[in-house]
């Protein structure tokens, strides 16, 4: 088992913040608890392994159905299709822990890059597309989860 993953018992222990030992990052001198989706799901990010289904799923679920975060989940989505960043693994997609509301929201957007993979397709597929992805995939996530057309 890789070193950096973070392990759960299950999905009450984070809501208890009974697990909160794992990742930090600093916030002027305060910490702040960080978790990825690689750490949360227990995948190994150096294969395509998840589809922005379940990435939309699980920020629905961990920032409680906070609207403003979906919505820039779904637009770092449409970045990495247009953008050709097909280097959007698991560790890429970051949740930290805002102490003062208890809850969890979707860290700021980081390696966002033109970019290729071993396999030329994204490792986060879109509908189950990783090789070209489009607009009919894009829209297929964003409805399922949820957003308007």
């Amino acid at each position: 088992m890789r070193p950096d993953y973070f392990h759960l018992k299950n999905v009450k222990d984070i809501l208890e913040r009974n697990v909160l030992t794992g990742q930090w990052i600093q916030e002027e001198k305060k910490k702040i608890h960080m978790l990825t989706a690689a750490a949360l799901l227990e995948l190994d990010f150096e294969q395509p392994s998840m589809d922005y289904h379940g990435l939309m799923k699980l920020t629905k679920i961990l920032t409680n159905n906070n609207e403003m975060d979906l919505e820039n989940m779904f637009r770092r989505m449409c970045f990495n299709v247009f953008a050709h960043n097909r280097g959007d693994h698991s560790k890429n997609f970051t949740f930290l822990y805002d102490e003062e509301n208890d809850s969890w929201r979707l860290s700021p957007a980081y390696d966002l890059t033109y970019s290729n993979t071993y396999y030329g397709e994204h490792t986060t597929a879109v509908d189950g597309n990783g090789r070209n992805p489009g607009e009919k995939e894009i829209l297929a996530v964003g409805i399922a989860a949820g957003m308007n057309k």
